[in-house]
């Protein structure tokens, strides 16, 4: 994938899922008949994984990063995933 912009990649790129049956999807090369209805474009995550181009890993939900930028969290858990993800703010707070 860095490779179709002229970037060299040493390892494979990995990904870091919640969702089990996205997971069990994308490492399963097999036929299933309850995902027979997914278009064979949408298999393009399954092909880089057989390829070893990409890994799909399992990751709790507690400590999904990515869902810092797509859900609505709790402020608990936004400042959890705000500090895990390393995202630094220069905003200075204001004393009253």
């Amino acid at each position: 994938m860095p490779k179709d912009v002229g970037v060299e990649q040493q390892n494979a790129t990995q990904i870091w899922e919640d969702n089990q049956g996205a997971i069990a999807l994308a490492q399963n090369a097999g036929y299933n008949a309850r995902t027979k209805h997914v278009d064979i474009r949408h298999h393009f995550i399954r092909e880089e994984v057989e390829r070893g181009a990409v890994t799909v890993d399992y990751v709790d939900t507690k400590h999904q990063l990515a869902d810092i930028l797509i859900k609505a969290l709790g402020t608990k858990t936004l400042k959890f995933l705000h500090e895990a993800s390393g995202i630094k703010t220069n905003i200075e707070k204001q004393q009253p």
